[in-house]
Parts: structure tokens; sequence; C-alpha cells
């Protein structure tokens, strides 16, 4: 039978993997939606090679086709991405984090208040994910138009429009990462309160994918007050966004009847996680 703190350790990485199990079923179907989108955009990038800057003003020309190119990322799935990612993978990662704290024997109700806030959340999320998909639209569109109308030709505007859904890909996979892992962490902030007293331990995995900010804190324990100060560097409020970007670590409450109580205040860690740490230290 595990001890308490090898059963923290153990929720911890399954949360981690559930995050990238997530990421990358999303990341396979982003890539169904974008090579959708390119070629939906294709007859749009035809027509537009026939358009004369006489035929209409500059501005309703944008217009007319912002309007095109959104209504070709709806048609993509853009809409129905953004569904599934903050429907069943958020209830998923609401799952994986109260089985995490079951298993470290801490409270695993959320009451009705705190039902409807996760999906308050989780609305926030999918606004996030179809801001990203309207800005998207926008550059296509800007592009178009102003290669359009300056007489840019039908290779030089599908190569531009091609740069634009390449480094969609990547930003939007971090969108996706980055609100998987906040809602992670808001699933504890429910569960948990506001009290600045309450310890909480950063856990999660120790690889060569680990950034320096985790590496510093993963495996100690900290008060809220005390996680309030830190810095990450990239993100505000280090409770909700962890390590920034992509970070795959998490906050888990610790019990007043856990032997992690006496790493309160000390810059020691969990001896198994010090060891990971040593590792990775010692192979960079």
């Amino acid at each position: 039978m595990p001890n308490p703190i090898d059963r923290l350790i153990l929720a911890a990485e399954r949360t981690a993997a559930e995050a990238d199990r997530l990421s990358a079923r999303f990341g396979a179907a982003l890539a169904r939606v974008l090579r959708q989108a390119e070629r939906r955009l294709a007859p749009i990038v035809d027509a537009i090679e026939h358009t004369s800057p006489t035929d209409v003003t500059r501005q309703a020309a944008s217009a007319q086709l912002g309007a095109r190119f959104r209504d070709a990322l709806r048609v993509s799935g853009f809409d129905d991405l953004a569904d599934v990612a903050t429907g069943d993978a958020l209830d998923g990662i609401t799952a994986r984090v109260l089985a995490g704290r079951a298993a470290a024997k801490l409270g695993t109700e959320i009451r009705f208040e705190g039902q409807l806030q996760l999906q308050a959340l989780k609305s926030l999320h999918y606004a996030d994910l179809l801001d990203a998909a309207e800005d998207v639209s926008k550059q296509l569109s800007g592009v178009a138009a102003r290669g359009s109308l300056a007489g840019n030709t039908r290779r030089g505007l599908r190569d531009d429009l091609g740069d634009i859904l390449d480094r969609a890909d990547a930003r939007i996979r971090t969108i996706y990462d980055t609100s998987v892992s906040v809602f992670g962490r808001q699933v504890e902030a429910i569960q948990a309160g506001d009290d600045p007293n309450t310890l909480f331990a950063f856990m999660g995995p120790v690889d060569d994918k680990t950034r320096e900010f985790c590496l510093n804190h993963v495996g100690r324990v900290y008060t809220r007050a005390e996680i309030d100060e830190l810095d990450n560097g990239q993100l505000d409020n280090v409770f909700l966004t962890g390590g920034g970007f992509n970070c795959r670590h998490v906050w888990h409450e610790v019990s007043a009847f856990s032997e992690l109580q006496d790493l309160r205040g000390t810059t020691e860690r969990i001896p198994e996680i010090m060891d990971s740490v040593r590792a990775i230290r010692e192979a960079a």
C-alpha cells in the first residue's frame, strides 16, 4: 500500500499524464481543422485574384473577406473544436484532480456553487480558443485584402496564408495546453478556498521538458500567501498558472496530518522528487 506522499506524487503524475493525453488528442484534431481551413480558403484565394481595386473600396473588401474567412474557419470546425476542447477535455481534468485529492485523503466534493463556477471557467476557456480563431481569420483576411489590392499573385497569397495557418497551429495549441493546466489548478482552488495559511505542494513530472522555475519549486511546500508572491516570469497568478505557458505541474493541498507539513518554511523538498531534480540537473 503506497504511503501518503507516494499517493500524492502518483496523483500529480496522473494529472500531468491526463493533460498530455488530452493535448495530443487536441493537437491531432487541430491539425485536421487547419487542413480543412486550408482547403476551404483555396477558392477564396482564387476569387481574390480576379478582384479589382476599383470594384470595391479597401474597407469594403476587408470586411467582405473577413466574413468569408471567418465563415471558412467556422465551417472547418474551429467552433466544434473549441466546444469539444472545453467540454469533455476539461471534465476529464476535473475528474483527475478530484481523484488525486481522494488519493491524498482530501475533500472531493464540489458544491453547487463550485459547479457553477467551473461552468463559467469552461466558458472563458471556450472564448479564449474562439478569440484565437477569430484573430487567425483577421490575419488571413488582412493579408488577402492587402495582397489583392496591391496586385500580388495567387501563389504569393497562398504562401502568406499558409504561413499564418502554420503559426496558428502552435499558437492555438499553446492556448489549449495552458487552459487545460490552468483549469486543473482552478479545480484545486475551488476545493481549497483562499486561506493564506493553507499549505500546498508543487507536484508533477521532472524530466527534460521541465523548465527552470518548475525545477526550482517542484516537490517543495508553500503557503498560499507565499505562492502568491512567486513570479514565473510569464503569467500572473502563479497559483493558477504554475510555471507559465504549457506548465504541467499542479498545486496539491497538503493535509494537516501529512508529514509534508514538516517542509513548511524550509528549502527542502520531497526526497523522491529531489533525487529526480538532481538527476536532471546533472544530465544538463
